[in-house]
Order: C-alpha cells, then structure tokens, then sequence
C-alpha cells in the first residue's frame, strides 16, 4: 500500500504579505493612478481578500505614503553609503545631483505619484514628499558649508539659495520627462544645473559674477529644460 506526502504550503509572514501588499499597490497606482486605483484592484494584484490589506493599512493614502517612503529609501540609503567615500564637498554634491536625476529618470509613472503626494497636504498630516527634500536640501547644505569651510566655496555662499536653485532645475526637469516621456540626458541635464550652479560659489573665481548673472544664467538653464 502507497502512501502519499503531503507537503505543508508555509504561510508568508506578516513582513513578506505587507511587502505583498505594497508592491501590488506601486503597480496599480503606477499603472492606473492614484485616484482610480482601488484596493480591490490592488488585494486582486496582491492575491488576497481585499479585508486583508485593512489589516495594515487604514486606507490608499496610507498604502500611497508607504509606496513613497520605501521610494525615497533606496534613495536616500545609497547617497548616504556612498558621499563618504566620495572625496571632496564640489563632487559630493555634484554626486547628489546626478543621483536625484537617476532616480528620476528611472520610472515616470513614479514622478506621478510623487508629485500627486507634494500636493496632498494638511496640518495633522504633512506630506512625506516635503519632508523628503527637506531631508535631501539638509545633505545639500552639508556639503556646501563644507565647502565653504576647506575653501572649495566662497564664504558668502547661500546654502539655502543654492538648494533652491538646484531643486528648482530638478523639479523642471521631473516635470518635463513626467509630462513629455523624453528622456532625460542625464550626465548632460547634470552638467548643465552644476555648471550654472558652481561658477556662482567657486572660491577659485576671484572675480565672481554678480547675483543677477548667476541669476539670469540659471534662468537660461532652466529655459533649456523646459519643454515649451
């Protein structure tokens, strides 16, 4: 007589089904927006019963929010392994730069879904895209006051204009690819924002222009990857 061997199928653990969960819902946001995208749609995409993902999540925002957070996380987990061993505050930041069009440039459905969430704001729950470029303009102020302290960047540097000048040519850029699909010509794009960026706070530039040309240069920069 033969006998047969059932093989227990081993559960997920609660870790591998939220991973589950939060994936399927990147594709279904990704694929169909934030605001068509349904919970069904997605517990259909995960393979599991739609009560299922109220068990860990209360509602789309929240499974947005995390969508973003694991986002911004590979991000920002590269920059802050590799800026130590890149020597030097000029090509740090220049590294920073170049990281922040990657990550662009690598998915445009995801450039929808941060910028849908910039917008989601409100007193009791600010928005996690606002605190991430803050986090990200920390680690860009870091690196120019270390500039300024080894002689690399002039002592009258704004590390605060120069964050808004260098988000402000990112954020045209998103908007342009997130709007048009062309492809972002990164080590180009890269340049063109450092170029315009670093003759205004070069210490080996005895006579620096003066803010309205470093000014109307970045315009033009910007005009540049403007799509219009």
């Amino acid at each position: 007589m033969s006998t047969t061997t059932v093989t227990k199928i081993k559960r997920p653990s609660k870790g591998q089904r939220i991973d589950t969960i939060v994936e399927s819902a990147r594709k279904v946001f990704c694929t169909s927006g934030f605001q068509k995208g349904s919970i069904d749609e997605i517990a259909k995409e995960a393979g599991i019963a739609e009560g299922t993902i109220y068990r860990y999540f209360d509602s789309k925002r929240d499974l947005l929010d995390e969508v973003l957070r694991r986002h911004y996380s590979i991000l920002f987990d590269d920059v802050e392994q590799t800026l130590p061993i890149i020597e030097g505050a000029s090509n740090r930041l220049l590294y920073i730069i170049r990281r922040i069009l990657l990550m662009i440039s690598e998915d445009r459905s995801m450039c929808r879904l941060r910028q849908i969430h910039a917008r989601q704001i409100d007193d009791e729950r600010p928005s996690l895209s606002h605190d991430q470029n803050r986090r990200m303009a920390a680690l860009m102020r870091n690196e120019i006051k270390k500039g300024m302290a080894d002689g690399s960047f002039r002592l009258d540097t704004s590390p605060s204009i120069v964050c808004y000048m260098i988000g402000g040519a990112v954020e045209i850029t998103e908007y342009s690819f997130m709007k048009t699909g062309r492809a972002i010509d990164i080590d180009k794009v890269t340049e063109s924002i450092w170029r315009t960026i670093h003759s205004g706070m070069s210490s080996s530039d005895a006579t620096a222009e003066s803010l309205t040309g470093l000014v109307e240069r970045f315009e033009q920069a910007a005009d540049r990857l403007d799509p219009k």
